[in-house]
């Protein structure tokens, strides 16, 4: 019978106010994580993941390079069993396996490592910036496609036992699982032991047993001494032969191996196990191999298995007409209760006619060593209604009855209550005991075990897409494990008490984005609820439940999801797992909220508290900040907007924040070995931005320092803080860059946290600090440039070419961005330039807008010391200063002629004209040198021959440009032959070597063998705006270029002239490649070489030299471009006596 309200229960009361979420991502990984079950304490999660996940790992190489035979990680992709650590906050890999590759690996050669290439000395002043050496990275092993398994090794399915006994002050946890390892899956190196694997293969039950200390007190976030969880115990459980071999992976199939042993569960102390399986355990039980449910004690040295149900498939006139299974047991604590799903008509009330049931819900009893009382607790008919078509479909559908569609569903895990009282399942039916009328979609059912009653749990969609699978679970358990509460998933929005909003109310729903949330309803469950939403999920674009998994209480729980971001920086969109902390609210405080960076305590404004929790607030994106070259000193103090994702902040209040102080040490905060990097609860004291968790390094009553979480997105946010029950409410923006710098002094002033590390072989640890020279020693007697490294915070996720260092008036672009694994601390390099001011100077960050304090502010400072003067004899004059010089060399070097007597006169007096002001002089030469690469012979001769091999064959391969000096010289040479523009006729002798080049350059060899005489008009000019990376139906000369065939074949080399000739000349290719051009330029027109020629080794320096023109949108005068090439050692020494 289906009765409303009618289920019993002697559970604690809830509270009546709603949680807020706290949630902490655990797992981050490119491959898929998902959680299988939570211990009752909260303390540890079983995990199968696909990912490089744990914490604590030992790497595929060693120091040397070589293979390390101690190797325990996951980076070759396979499935295996994690085991998180809430107290320890670190994931350990508890099996360790590869999958047997087709055909069997054969013993490879020890990669050597690639020796780091030392950097070259350069004895002058380059325009390139010197970089630090980045040291050769080991192999890393990456997954194995399908079509090179032959058979997939795989550990999944873990369940563990909820609450062993405790004993000494410690207690003994059993995780069963499923894994096909040939031997113990602690170790095993994807070797066929015997070809035995190939003809079985079969996955099997085992557990794995460890002992911890029992951590009474998980919210107070104290460090515990580390404990090495992977030292534990297997055991083989099952050993049966497989129901079908292994079937190798293809190009288009993923391996397959049998699945006979599966959908383990365990009882709290870790002794009864019950799984379905399709093979023979018990006598000849199971000869057909039927999926049946056993039972076993696995606290005995010998096992005995019991089977708990014995059927067989149903087949007509010789075919098989209904498949018979037997799945997904859940156990009581105590092992005495048994629940599963199950078609069979096992006790005379599942039989549709022809021995045809549906897929039921049954209960027994199992005493240790039998089984009683085995009944049907549902009785349904299979499909679903259909629902109800749109008002205006047209015309309308016509209903197809569907009679295939299981009526329950009884997932995997724990769907029956501790004390054996409760089962939670989802239904069609609208009477789960009735074998009445169906509904649309499946919706949440509590069975009271002891008064055969049913409660509808949440409502039913009333329309597609229908509900995601909910996955009932109970939680708020008692002293006599008697569950207080459910929950469960759904993506629909619905009230409180368990009503639709009207369509113009969509807000007074507790989920109006229809995202998959998970909920909470007290026991006894009753169409009105009260409902609860736990999470917090802002995204309503995953259609995925979420499979909560709770503690012994709602306030610890894990799940996992895709897609989504929470805050714990899920960008690659993989499943993770996450763990949701949600504390009682005891008081709603209007304590007045303040918010600081932390390193030097700005002030971060933050709104009004309000006294009741928002929703899921839609972010409000920051307006973009425009680039700001340089901090110019402000008449009012800086005042940031906000703080960023990563950032370090503190928290202040006008009432208490903690009962007692406590602190996180450095050495036990880490980005990658601990999960997550600082705990999320501190003496029962946790912050959230927007439900997302954050780090904490300390509290006390009168502050709280903590790290804001590295994957939120601009906007504004609410954050709660939770003081054991007390709760402050705040608004901030979140802001994608707010820089702040570290201090010795930890504040206002003092001295920037800055050291030297031009000398890569400096242990980094030592920190070599102020005053800096403008050149340092590189380890190997070279003098060059000095590398700083700054610390600060708020710049996690800016990149180096977006931020800009001021010390004194000089700015200064880093070359990168090294986020510390010390959360909320990150560093940036930078060199000093020989121009740089010296002395005590003030020290500035910004990032557009954003900026650490202004010279107003009272800044760090640090100590440049002035390059020592030269004592040399006055130097002979360059012949390159005098302006006669100067100029006809710009002729020579770019436009590759002798300059005419008007242009001579014209450009040298342009810097005569200064007199002897040096600085409008050095000025002058910048802008002169300038004006020959922007000039129209230039571009049309030069620049001109750059674009033709750009769309002619794209960027040479590994570089960034399409041509080097060798080609570029005698081509440029070629198209500017005796043109002069200005003089009379010049444009027809110009057009006449544009002509002539073009034909010949299309009959190169190197050409016709790109471009084939076979391809069709459209696809030639379609390969051209390829290389030259342009989409061709986007490109203004596109249609033209095409236009040249028309009267031809597409092979004529004059019209294939025509046509390279309109793309090199699209003006969306001029502009696309101009800021390149003017790079390259100054390397082919200044240096004569190419950008990776010696004293360069690579195209670090084109690379710098064009992020910093792009930064200051192709003003090459603010980006110091072509000063520093025309003042350069390198450019002076061409023209030394």
């Amino acid at each position: 019978m289906l009765v409303a309200g009618a289920l019993s229960s002697s559970a604690q009361s809830t509270t009546n106010f709603t949680p807020d979420p706290f949630v902490s991502q655990v797992t981050s990984s490119t491959r898929d994580s998902f959680a299988g079950d939570m211990t009752a304490n909260g303390r540890f999660v079983v995990i199968e993941s696909s990912g490089d996940i744990a914490t604590e790992k030992i790497a595929t190489f060693n120091a040397s390079g070589t293979p390390n035979p101690n190797a325990r990680n996951n980076e070759d992709g396979n499935r295996e069993l994690f085991l998180y650590d809430y107290a320890q906050r670190r994931i350990f890999q508890l099996t360790n396996t590869k999958s047997v590759l087709s055909p069997s690996p054969s013993p490879s050669v020890s990669p050597s490592p690639s020796p780091s290439p030392s950097p070259s000395p350069s004895p002058s002043v380059s325009p390139s910036p010197t970089v630090s050496p980045t040291p050769t990275p080991f192999p890393t092993p990456t997954p194995v496609a399908n079509s090179s398994v032959a058979i997939e090794i795989s550990n999944n399915r873990p369940v563990i036992s909820l609450e062993p006994l405790l004993v000494a002050g410690q207690r003994t946890y059993t995780i069963v699982f499923s894994s096909n390892a040939p031997i113990s899956p602690a170790s095993f190196d994807g070797t066929d032991p015997n070809g035995t694997l190939a003809k079985d293969g079969n996955q099997e039950i085992w557990t794995y047993q460890f002992t911890a200390p029992d951590t009474a007190d998980l919210s107070s976030g104290a460090e515990i001494p580390f404990q090495d969880l992977t030292t534990g115990t297997f055991r083989r459980i099952t050993d049966t032969p497989a129901s079908i071999a292994p079937i190798p992976g293809s190009a288009t199939g993923s391996p397959i191996v049998a699945d006979d042993n599966r959908d383990a569960t365990i009882s709290d102390d870790g002794k009864i196990v019950a799984f379905a399986s399709n093979r023979n355990l018990v006598g000849t039980g199971n000869a057909d191999g039927n999926p049946e449910v056993f039972l076993v004690n696995v606290s005995n040295p010998t096992l005995t298995f019991v089977q708990v149900t014995n059927t067989k498939d149903i087949f007509t006139n010789g075919f098989l007409t209904n498949p018979i299974f037997n799945e997904n047991p859940s156990l009581s604590g105590n092992g005495s209760v048994l629940a599963f799903v199950s078609n069979a008509n096992l006790t005379g009330a599942n039989d549709e006619g022809g021995g045809v049931g549906n897929a039921e819900i049954y209960v027994a009893n199992f005493n240790g060593t039998a089984v009683s009382g085995l009944r049907q607790v549902t009785k349904t008919k299979d499909g679903a209604a259909n629902p109800s078509p749109s008002p205006n479909a047209s015309p309308a559908p016509t209903p197809i009855p569907d009679t295939f569609t299981t009526a329950n569903i009884f997932s995997r895990g724990r769907r029956l209550s501790r004390d054996g009282s409760f089962i939670a399942f989802e239904s069609l039916a609208n009477d789960p005991k009735g074998n009445t009328t169906n509904g649309s979609f499946y919706v949440s059912f509590v069975y009271d075990v002891s008064h055969d009653s049913f409660a509808q749990l949440g409502p039913r969609a009333l329309a597609a897409p229908g509900d995601v699978l909910h996955v009932p679970t109970f939680t708020d358990y008692d002293a006599a494990l008697r569950p207080g509460s459910v929950v469960f998933s759904s993506a629909l929005n619905f009230k409180s008490d368990g009503t639709f909003p009207t369509a113009d109310q969509d807000n007074t729903g507790l989920n109006p984005i229809r995202a998959s949330q998970i909920f909470l309803a007290p026991l006894p469950v009753i169409s009105t609820g009260p409902f609860t939403r736990l999470t917090s999920i802002s995204t309503g674009s995953i259609f995925v439940g979420l499979r909560a998994l709770p503690s012994n209480s709602r306030k610890r729980m894990a799940f996992s999801i895709p897609a989504t971001e929470l805050g714990g920086g899920n960008s690659d969109g993989s499943s993770e797992v996450y763990y949701h902390l949600s504390p009682a609210i005891t008081t709603e405080s209007t304590a007045t909220l303040s918010l600081f960076t932390g390193a030097s305590q700005l002030a971060v404004p933050v709104a009004s508290p309000t006294p009741t929790p928002s929703g899921s607030p839609t972010p409000s994106p920051s307006p973009s900040p425009s680039p700001s070259p340089s901090v110019s000193p402000s008449p009012t103090p800086y005042v940031p907007t906000g703080l960023a994702p990563g950032e370090l902040a503190l928290a202040k209040a006008s009432v208490s924040l903690a009962p007692a102080s406590a602190t996180v040490l450095d050495t036990n905060a880490s980005e990658s070995k601990r999960a997550p990097a600082l705990p999320i609860e501190l003496n029962g004291v946790s912050v959230s931005i927007n439900g997302a968790a954050c780090g904490l390094f300390a509290v006390s009553s009168s502050q709280i320092k903590f790290v804001v979480p590295k994957g939120l997105g601009a906007g504004t946010y609410s954050i709660v803080i939770n003081n054991n029950g007390t709760v402050i409410r705040g608004v901030l923006v979140i802001v994608s860059a707010q820089p702040d710098i570290f201090t010795s002094t930890n504040g206002a002033g003092g001295r920037a946290k800055v050291c030297n590390v031009t000398n890569p072989n400096t242990p980094s640890t030592n920190c070599i600090g102020e005053p800096f020279n403008v050149t340092t020693d590189d380890g190997s007697g070279n003098q060059v440039a000095t590398i700083l490294r700054l610390f600060l915070t708020g710049v996690r996720a800016t990149l180096a070419s977006g931020i800009n260092v001021t010390i004194g008036t000089t700015a200064i672009v880093p070359t990168q961005n090294l986020p510390d694994d010390l959360p909320g601390t990150d560093k940036v390099d930078f060199t000093l330039p020989s121009t740089v001011d010296s002395g005590d100077q003030p020290i500035v960050v910004s990032v557009g807008l954003a900026s650490s304090r202004t010279t107003a502010t009272d800044p760090p400072h640090i100590t440049i010391n002035a390059p020592p003067p030269t004592p040399t004899p006055t130097p002979t004059p360059s012949p390159i200063s005098n302006p006669d010089a100067f100029v006809r060399q710009q002729y020579l070097d770019f436009l590759n002629r002798e300059p005419d007597a008007s242009g001579l006169a014209f450009w040298t007096n342009q810097i005569t004209a200064c007199g002897s002001d040096q600085q409008c002089i050095s000025a002058q030469r910048v802008n002169v040198s300038a004006a020959f690469f922007l000039s129209t012979e230039f571009q049309q001769t030069g620049y001109l021959v750059y674009r033709t091999y750009k769309a002619a064959y794209g960027n040479i391969a590994g570089s960034p440009i399409p041509i080097t000096f060798s080609e570029f010289l005698p081509d440029t040479q070629q198209i500017g032959q005796g043109v002069v523009v200005g003089q009379t006729g010049w444009e027809q002798v110009l057009e006449t070597n544009k002509q002539n080049f073009m034909t010949a350059f299309v009959q190169r060899a190197r050409f016709t063998s790109a471009f084939p005489m076979t391809l069709s008009a459209q696809q030639f000019v379609d390969a051209l705006y390829t290389n030259a990376n342009i989409t061709p139906n986007a490109a203004p000369n596109h249609a033209k270029a095409i236009t040249e065939f028309n009267s031809t074949t597409p092979s004529d080399p004059a019209a294939r002239a025509r046509a390279l000739r309109d793309v090199a000349e699209d003006a969306m290719l001029a502009q696309q490649e101009f800021n390149r051009a003017f790079v390259l330029m100054e390397y082919f027109g200044y240096l004569r070489r190419n950008p990776n020629d010696s004293p360069d080794s690579d195209f670090s320096g084109y690379n710098f030299w064009f992020t910093k023109l792009n930064q200051f949108n192709g003003d090459f005068v603010k980006a110091e471009m072509v000063k520093a090439f025309i003042t350069s050692s390198e450019y002076l020494k061409r023209f030394s006596q």
